[in-house]
């Protein structure tokens, strides 16, 4: 069998083909491929301002009618790029695995090092604008007064160029991108130059809660003609269906805001053990916003509460007293996984090559308030939540802890105690909600009874520690964060 793969011709087009090449040839050794390209009209019109643009297949359309023309008898897009419409005559055979979808700030050393107060980020997507704008000063480690941005054309190596060249302090662009052309796998002229733009910058993983991302970036989409039935049972077979679910509901979280490339849409869905995880953050108009940091649950949530039955209420979630550990700074090159900015000591000084990851989005902000530069978040996810960052930091890089001294965890540093004073009442209470394994057994060799109470925890270490001491079958359910668990047993 002989198949013609058509893609754009820039290097990560070409690259993100030769993943699906190498897939099929997985799946059907015996099908010859025959690589294809076509310029897009984005690509015939570098010069375009995108978001003006009409056309909302600017990238896509002229490589679907390939397909219809029998130039081609398949094509491989970024799902992003496709309009939520799709091609009269066309449909999508396949959705390969999903690469990282979330978005990388790219700032600069020597920016850095003259923390400014005034950022010029470069960005031609009005999401990524609307976001960056609206947030970005959360997350650089220096009082910045404004955000400014301004468009970018060219593929990922030329706006890397741009950068490098000083045409703005900043970029974002899409991780998977980056991971994708820095993965040994792309010609090598392109990765040293990807390469070489990277280590001239800091780089931080923008938190998907705060940046959710273009619907369904970072996947792969195969389209066909409809007619083609004979390669429907090939495509099946590379076909990954929770990232198809997936990029489904948010290209569908895009069609219901009115679609199309130009818009503020960001989307991201996530799916756990726990559950599936939506992040919506969308402007609509100049003075109309939605956003949405949502879980739907795999367990059983809680009844609700009689008033006062819970714990902690919110007058009581600071009752804990942390002190901080006479504790050196490691001399080694790991990256710190730090689960609260307490457990950064104050006087450690980070230097310039030390990955930092956090907890969540909270710990971030004060770390950047305290001048210390953070590469990305669990977003309060857990430290099972893996980073992800191997490729574009260059290197494998294993993670230290930061914790208090009774994590029970015997590979983490603790940096600090922490004492949690329980109320004599807590056996009268019928739902809880920890932030630490320790301290719930702790609870629960003092009250026994509590076993059979509802209790609730964020994804990660405690949600385990619950199922590992209660079982599969107790009352227990996940949250995003207290908040959400709080308004629930109060309703």
């Amino acid at each position: 069998m002989r198949l013609r793969l058509m893609s754009r011709a820039s290097a990560l087009a070409v690259h993100q083909a030769d993943l699906v090449a190498a897939a099929i040839r997985r799946a059907r050794p015996d099908v010859e491929i025959v690589r294809q390209t076509r310029a897009s009209l984005g690509d015939r019109n570098p010069h375009v301002d995108l978001s003006a643009t009409p056309d909302k297949g600017v990238f896509t359309s002229d490589l679907s009618q390939a397909l219809l023309d029998d130039h081609a008898d398949a094509v491989v897009h970024s799902w992003k790029d496709l309009p939520v419409e799709g091609h009269a005559g066309t449909s999508i055979a396949a959705t390969l695995t999903r690469a990282d979808p979330r978005d990388v700030l790219l700032v600069r050393r020597e920016v850095v090092d003259a923390r400014p107060d005034r950022v010029r980020v470069l960005s031609s997507s009005p999401r990524r604008v609307w976001q960056i704008e609206r947030s970005g000063h959360r997350w650089l480690p220096w009082t910045v007064a404004s955000i400014e941005t301004s468009p970018v054309r060219g593929n990922v190596p030329t706006r890397l160029r741009k950068l490098a060249s000083g045409e703005g302090d900043a970029l974002i662009v899409a991780k998977a991108a980056i991971d994708r052309l820095l993965s040994g796998e792309a010609p090598d002229e392109v990765t040293a130059d990807v390469r070489a733009s990277v280590a001239r910058c800091r780089w931080m993983v923008l938190p998907l809660k705060e940046h959710p991302t273009a619907p369904a970036q970072g996947a792969l989409a195969v389209e066909i003609a409809d007619t083609r039935l004979d390669l429907r049972s090939l495509f099946a077979e590379l076909d990954d269906h929770a990232t198809r679910r997936a990029v489904e509901d948010e290209r569908a979280i895009l069609a219901a805001f009115g679609g199309g490339c130009h818009a503020a849409v960001g989307a991201t869905v996530l799916s756990r053990d726990y559950g599936r995880i939506t992040s919506i953050r969308a402007r609509l108009s100049d003075d109309v916003e939605r956003e949405s940091w949502a879980l739907d649950s795999s367990r059983t949530p809680p009844p609700p509460a009689a008033r006062g039955a819970f714990w902690p209420r919110p007058e009581e979630r600071d009752a804990a007293t942390r002190r901080p550990l006479d504790v050196s700074a490691p001399d080694d090159d790991r990256g710190w996984w730090i689960s609260r900015a307490d457990a950064l000591p104050d006087g450690w000084r980070p230097s310039a090559d030390r990955i930092i990851w956090t907890a969540g989005s909270r710990s971030w902000e004060r770390l950047a308030r305290r001048g210390i530069w953070v590469n990305g978040c669990a977003e309060g996810l857990g430290d099972t939540e893996m980073p992800g960052v191997d490729t574009i930091a260059g290197r494998t890089v294993s993670w230290l802890r930061l914790t208090h001294d009774a994590s029970g965890d015997p590979a983490a540093l603790a940096t600090y105690t922490v004492e949690t004073s329980l109320p004599d009442d807590l056996q009268t209470r019928t739902h809880f909600f920890w932030t630490s394994g320790s301290l719930f057994r702790r609870a629960l060799t003092r009250f026994p009874s509590l076993a059979s109470a509802w209790h609730a925890s964020g994804p990660g270490r405690t949600a385990a520690a619950l199922r590992e001491t209660l079982g599969d079958r107790a009352q227990t359910s996940v949250w995003l964060d207290y908040d959400q668990w709080h308004r629930h047993v109060t309703s």
